[in-house]
């Protein structure tokens, strides 16, 4: 056998070799127990963390104290969230409500909560109808919140100092008010004069009428586009009006003659002579009157005596009631006192 020391110096290389690379193994496998240990343990602790959440926000109930509009409500809930939490409850959530936690904050137990619910309320303006939801506390306000304008004329009804209510209906008039010039016919007037002159039933134009003309100045107000009111603020004549004059006849004919006007007067008798009202002697041809009906100087017709003269008046003698002068107690006996028609002239 061929001995070779060469190859023995060798071998023994090659075994401290290994000798000596067999710590750097055990040392690198150290290291990676140390690098991904602590990862793996976090991760259970993560996980753990999940489960013990999950459990206790799906499965342990917790209690909020809860002011809903004023009242106090005590809600029990599985729910992890607050807006979940509501729901459950069966109570309404908007956002235009107001609430003192985010509707996602986590729930916790012995939570406390606002809630209070936005007024939901209508719009008629310009036509159209809309809904609203507002926390305001006025009419004015809330339209205000909307930027919805009210001119200092509008109509708002409630009034914008109203207090907001629930599914109140709130409507909104637009006034204009605008000047409008016009220039208006003035009509003329008939004037009817009785005239003595002329026989009963007939009539005499003796002016014709012609209309006039104004310029007037209206103050219109249109509500909603249209006109409510309208109201005269100035008035220039620009032509007066013509009066038309009629006279009609009062003349009434008695054994073929004219006379002004006939009444019908309660007639008595006087004599004895003296003087008259009028300062005439006191004779057969005139007769006493009452001179608010029968003007003293009338000539007048009494059927079956013929014409008289007012010349007198007396106590007695009132309204349609006349004295006749006798020539004596005898003449006045015999006539007594009569209901007749006498003419006028």
């Amino acid at each position: 056998m061929k001995f070779d020391i060469r190859s023995i110096f060798e071998e023994n290389e090659k075994k401290e070799t290994e000798l000596i690379e067999e710590p750097e193994l055990v040392t690198e496998q150290a290291s990676h127990i140390n690098k991904y240990g602590a990862i793996y343990l976090n991760a259970l602790i993560m996980m753990a963390l999940i489960i013990v959440t999950v459990i206790y926000t799906t499965m342990i109930p917790r209690t909020i104290y809860a002011e809903i509009d004023g009242i106090n409500e005590t809600i029990i809930t599985d729910a992890y969230t607050v807006d979940k939490a509501l729901k459950k409850a069966g109570i309404p959530l908007w956002d235009e409500d107001y609430l003192s936690e985010t509707p996602g904050a986590f729930v916790h137990d012995n939570m406390k909560l606002q809630l209070v619910h936005a007024t939901n309320y209508s719009v008629t303006v310009d036509g159209s109808t809309s809904e609203f939801k507002s926390l305001e506390k006025t009419v004015g306000e809330a339209l205000a919140e909307e930027g919805i304008k009210v001119g200092e004329i509008d109509i708002v009804e409630p009034k914008m100092a109203s207090a907001l209510e629930e599914e109140m209906r709130i409507v909104i008039r637009r006034v204009v008010i605008e000047e409008e010039t016009i220039e208006e016919t003035v009509k003329f007037k008939t004037i009817v004069k009785e005239d003595g002159t002329i026989a009963e039933g007939n009539e005499k134009v003796s002016r014709e009428g012609r209309d006039g003309k104004d310029k007037v100045i209206y103050e219109i107000t249109y509500v909603d586009g249209k006109e409510t009111e309208r109201r005269e603020v100035k008035r220039k004549t620009v032509e007066k009006p013509v009066d038309k004059i009629v006279h009609k006849g009062t003349a009434v004919e008695y054994n073929g003659k004219l006379y002004r006007k006939k009444l019908t007067v309660r007639a008595y008798s006087y004599t004895g002579g003296g003087r008259t009202a009028s300062g005439t002697r006191a004779r057969v041809g005139e007769i006493a009157v009452d001179p608010r009906v029968i003007p003293l100087g009338t000539v007048v017709y009494i059927p079956g005596i013929g014409e008289r003269r007012a010349e007198d008046t007396g106590g007695n003698i009132k309204g349609n009631t006349i004295d006749i002068y006798m020539s004596s107690v005898g003449a006045c006996r015999r006539w007594g006192c009569r209901t007749i028609t006498i003419y006028i002239k």
